[in-house]
């Protein structure tokens, strides 16, 4: 077998043209890793803006449904009020029909965690990465707030039905609800507003976008339950629901799923 030596440099300009040789060689190298890199995250950055902006809409229209809805909200509050005054004095609640609580939105930034978690956030602008987080955390009191006005409203329900006694115990437990109501469609609202004008001045969506999505949320917000005529008396608080216990089984696929947010029909297209 033949072993081919290495040859001797010949002087300091051969050796100085080999060293430039392999110098050149190893920043083009790196210089190519580098730019593919580059080209992979400013992907990566691409298809995360989509998702955000998919989001982003979602709070647009859910935060406009919330501040326009609210005003339905605090009218059935206020009748709600009347009637625990009323049956202070009177001891009975009169007959009392129940309309469906506050629609909500998910408050939820689904992209969140696939930002944080494929390493994705850190290749967004510092201004970026604070309104995020910030949003992030803002829905994750939201989300607390729309729990309690959830178990508010459950609260609030027993009152519904035919006329009846009413005991003290209930009227105390009842005016708890609805005071604890009150403050948690106060915190949706005062904060939803918020979460508008932060996503408004974020640049992730145009001026026509953020008009666009908070329009449909308008548009629909009044469509909500709460915002209907109160329907007459049930002979039970618990018949509307009953009714939903003892429908027929539906196939899968035959269930509208509606979003909460802005009332439409649930949609993962972006």
């Amino acid at each position: 077998m033949d072993i081919h030596k290495p040859k001797p440099w010949h002087g300091l300009r051969e050796f100085l043209k080999e060293y430039v040789i392999i110098v050149v060689g190893v920043l083009t190298a790196l210089g190519a890793e580098q730019t593919v890199e580059w080209l992979h995250w400013r992907h990566e950055v691409h298809v995360a803006r989509e998702a955000i902006a998919f989001d982003l809409k979602k709070l647009i229209g859910g935060a406009a449904a919330q501040d326009a809805h609210t005003i339905c909200t605090a009218r059935r509050l206020r009748e709600i009020g009347a009637i625990l005054n009323q049956a202070q004095i009177s001891k009975r609640l009169p007959p009392m029909g129940w309309r469906a609580a506050p629609p909500t939105a998910g408050w939820t930034l689904q992209s969140w965690s696939a930002l944080t978690s494929g390493q994705t956030l850190p290749h967004f602008s510092n201004r970026e990465q604070l309104i995020l987080s910030g949003l992030a955390s803002s829905l994750e009191g939201m989300r607390a707030a729309r729990a309690a006005e959830v178990d508010d409203w459950s609260t609030l329900r027993i009152l519904a039905g035919p006329g009846r006694p009413i005991s003290d115990a209930e009227i105390a437990a009842g005016r708890i609800a609805l005071s604890h109501a009150y403050r948690d469609a106060y915190t949706q609202r005062s904060t939803s507003r918020v979460i508008e004008t932060v996503i408004a001045s974020s640049d992730f969506l145009s001026t026509q976008e953020v008009d666009a999505a908070y329009q449909e949320g308008i548009g629909l917000a009044f469509g909500a339950g709460i915002c209907k005529p109160t329907p007459p008396a049930a002979t039970d608080a618990a018949d509307d629901l009953e009714k939903g216990l003892t429908s027929p089984a539906t196939k899968p696929g035959a269930t509208q799923i509606i979003n909460p947010g802005v009332g439409r029909a649930f949609t993962t297209e972006r």
